[in-house]
């Protein structure tokens, strides 16, 4: 199974949301990095045949995913990063709703409903209300009704929203057990969401992929450009104002800090391996930011 996206655009009247982008994704685990406003909702919604594009298409094996219709949406799972739903519904019902959209026979659904309700450890509450859920119970249910169709294309716009670290993590599990065989696209702006579940991570800026894959990949693609270096509290104002410092940890009387940065940024600094969340602060610090790396280059 292969999903490609070929030079898919978006354009609104004053905006180009996504810019010619192509990708060919095989079973695994996304992970769709971008700050707020980078494209990565635009391209999900066109990716789950809910927004058409201005020009590109996506296909399924060969096959353009528009002409499949509903044979290809009976293959997706989805969950946007504000779904709807009914307050008055128990989650039961609501899982039970869903089920019948998708298409599922009633004795399938209740028997999907009752293991994803515990999947997602809601088994107690399946008879409550959805308006008296917190919010990471609603979200927690928005996952449960992805999963509803056992979809072979799952695409997951800021799941871990409202998840507590506890609930993070175990919906880190979830998704890395059900990706073995299935493409699965998660957006977020959250490094560790993806860090260590994702078999390649896609990085998205200005509606463009500006990077993509293998965690360990891309970020051997900034070595060289990440430094530790321990100073006094008058170099750590001057430094911070002037380079993207990842971390600041005080030691005594001097700061150890984290800098990414194209160049040297002290004498005192030393090269180190960089992380996913250099990476992301590589690409997405501040553009006003007089010392931030690279971003001439990579523009």
């Amino acid at each position: 199974m292969e999903l490609t996206l070929n030079r898919l655009t978006k354009r609104y009247k004053d905006k180009t949301a996504v810019d010619s982008l192509s990708a060919a994704l095989t079973p695994g685990l996304y992970g769709l990095l971008g700050a707020n406003g980078a494209g990565k909702t635009t391209l999900m919604r066109m990716v789950c045949g809910i927004l058409s594009p201005t020009s590109g298409n996506v296909a399924l094996d060969g096959r353009d995913t528009v002409a499949m219709g509903e044979s290809y949406r009976d293959l997706l799972g989805y969950l946007p990063q504000n779904f709807g739903y009914y307050p008055v519904f128990t989650a039961m019902d609501y899982l039970l709703y869903v089920a019948a959209l998708k298409g599922l026979t009633k004795g399938a659904a209740k028997v999907r409903a009752n293991e994803l309700l515990e999947t997602v450890s809601l088994q107690t509450v399946a008879k409550k209300k959805i308006r008296t859920f917190s919010g990471g119970m609603k979200q927690r249910l928005g996952i449960a009704q992805a999963l509803l169709n056992d979809p072979k294309i799952l695409v997951l716009d800021e799941p871990t929203a409202g998840l507590d670290p506890k609930e993070r993590v175990r919906f880190r599990n979830l998704i890395s057990g059900i990706s073995k065989d299935k493409i699965v696209i998660l957006s977020t702006h959250i490094v560790s969401d993806v860090e260590y579940i994702a078999d390649a991570i896609l990085v998205m800026k200005d509606g463009r992929l500006v990077h993509q894959g293998r965690p360990e990949e891309i970020t051997a693609s900034i070595a060289g450009r990440v430094w530790e270096c321990r100073v006094g509290p008058e170099e750590t104002g001057r430094l911070t104002a002037r380079y993207t410092v990842s971390n600041l940890k005080h030691e005594g009387e001097r700061d150890m800090l984290r800098i990414v940065s194209d160049g040297k940024p002290c004498e005192s600094a030393v090269p180190v391996e960089p992380t996913l969340e250099d990476l992301y602060l590589y690409y997405f610090s501040s553009e006003t930011d007089p010392g931030i790396p690279g971003e001439e280059g990579n523009r």
